[in-house]
């Protein structure tokens, strides 16, 4: 093989490790949890920072939800 067909082969595997990389990162990716991020919110659960329950002491922020 000429020196011009190894640097070709060379970019090729450089790049195929490149995809398999971002695929690899791809494949560990959740859309759910960017879409509808769950966390806590002192003492209440909360989606897309909604308010899940209450407490009777403690009023509920939007009292439309």
């Amino acid at each position: 093989m000429s020196s011009k067909r190894y640097e070709e082969r060379d970019a090729i595997l450089a790049k195929i490790e490149v995809f398999q990389e971002h695929l690899e990162l791809l494949k560990r990716t959740n859309v759910l949890n960017d879409a509808f991020p769950i966390w806590h919110d002192g003492e209440f659960g909360a989606i897309n920072n909604f308010q899940l329950g209450q407490l009777p002491k403690i009023l509920v922020r939007n009292p439309s939800l």
